[in-house]
């Protein structure tokens, strides 16, 4: 069986790896963005269509970075519970 502790320090891992993912994610959400607005200035078929696909992935990292986001709060709540539970076993 896993120990509190243990199982509080996997908490944190994951809640701190997941808000790099989400960090991750939206920056280069808004690289993908920047791209789609430069690549549409330009008269060229074959640039609108990579504009397009930077645009389609611009919200593909968009919506993991909010996955990332409601998953880091889950986590927070998770590790908060655990903190109350610890508290009221001492007292």
């Amino acid at each position: 069986m896993i120990e509190t502790n243990d199982m509080k320090q996997v908490l944190h891992y994951l809640h701190a790896e997941i808000v790099r993912i989400e960090t991750m994610s939206g920056t280069l959400s808004s690289v993908e963005r920047e791209h789609y607005q430069k690549l549409t200035n330009f008269e060229q078929k074959e640039l609108i269509d990579i504009a397009v696909e930077e645009q389609s992935a611009a919200r593909q990292l968009g919506t993991i970075k909010q996955m990332c986001l409601n998953m880091s709060q889950q986590l927070d709540g998770l590790i908060r519970n655990m903190d109350r539970g610890a508290d009221n076993e001492i007292h």
